[in-house]
């Protein structure tokens, strides 16, 4: 769970701040609800965002309900929580497995005590993942997707272009899968695979200084190798760096111009997921590469329902 996909808060109107809040808090209460508690600690912005591309795909109606966060009850604030549907469910579901399979690689990647740590979460993973009902159609994708990238990123290639591709074309299944829509459908995969290739980019450039102490392969510091200066980009590959994740993004930014809200759905879903291609993901990756944005940063750790309360 990355934490680069999220909107850029200052550009939000009020009612649409609103949505996204109960949006995030509708998942966590569906996570909670299909797949445990111990599930909401894997709460992310990125399945937010599937859930409002899907959403403003669909049309698909939920209501709202005012809740007081039941992960933080200290909090006598009730606010406005999406209630229980199709698209929560699914977001849900996908997070369960894609825990599971991090947890997987982990346990065969890892060593020492973090081995260890992984092959004992396991088994919760794989009964979170059957709870969630996940079907079987999309766990063979999204597995079979994984198996590619991880033989890809064993070759270790001197290149970004072959890994993110097939990071991108994962998050295209999982976007599209079950749109009954070919058009619609189409117009989901577009999204997914561009913002896919952009998290992989994103999530190696962050990770530049930590592999580069590690002595680990980074897909990013290979390409760039020569513009590396300990652990710093050079001013050309940052701007290189930040002009490819741009591109990534404007075609997944294309695609979202040709939705057409259904009648009856959320008109903020839309406004949302264009907020989070045009201006969040970009602020995202320039405070990777110029500034304090990435890892390294606790503001970007968030990923659990307790933190969202001061992240907005």
């Amino acid at each position: 769970m990355f934490g680069y996909v999220k909107p850029l808060t200052s550009e939000l109107r009020l009612r649409e701040e609103e949505f996204y809040r109960s949006v995030y808090c509708g998942l966590c209460r569906s996570m909670k609800a299909l797949t445990g508690r111990v599930s909401t600690l894997t709460l992310s912005y990125d399945m937010v965002f599937l859930v409002l591309t899907r959403l403003s795909i669909s049309g698909e109606h939920y209501g709202t309900e005012l809740c007081r966060c039941g992960v933080n009850p200290l909090r006598l604030e009730r606010r406005p929580i999406m209630n229980d549907g199709g698209e929560l469910r699914y977001a849900a579901g996908v997070s369960s497995l894609l825990t599971e399979c991090k947890i997987a690689d982990d346990a065969n990647d890892e060593r020492g005590l973090s081995r260890t740590g992984a092959k004992l979460s396991l088994g919760g993973a794989e009964r979170r993942t059957v709870r969630s009902g996940v079907p079987a159609q999309l766990e063979s994708a999204v597995k079979s997707r994984l198996s590619e990238l991880y033989e890809k990123e064993a070759q270790k290639p001197e290149s970004v272009d072959m890994c993110a591709s097939v990071f991108g074309e994962l998050l295209g299944d999982i976007f599209a899968f079950g749109i009954d829509d070919k058009a619609g459908a189409a117009i989901a995969r577009e999204i997914g695979r561009g913002a896919g290739r952009f998290i992989y980019i994103a999530d190696a450039a962050d990770d530049v200084g930590e592999d580069i102490k590690a002595g680990r392969w980074n897909p990013v510091a290979a390409l760039w190798k020569d513009e590396i200066h300990g652990d710093v980009f050079s001013d050309f590959a940052k701007e290189a760096i930040l002009s490819s994740v741009k591109l990534e993004l404007s075609r997944a930014a294309g695609a979202a111009e040709l939705i057409e809200l259904p009648e009856g759905g959320y008109p903020e879903t839309l406004e949302i997921v264009k907020n989070i291609l045009y201006l969040g993901m970009p602020d995202a990756a320039k405070r990777i590469l110029y500034g304090d944005g990435g890892k390294k940063s606790k503001k970007h750790k968030r990923t659990g329902a307790e933190d969202f309360e001061g992240s907005l």
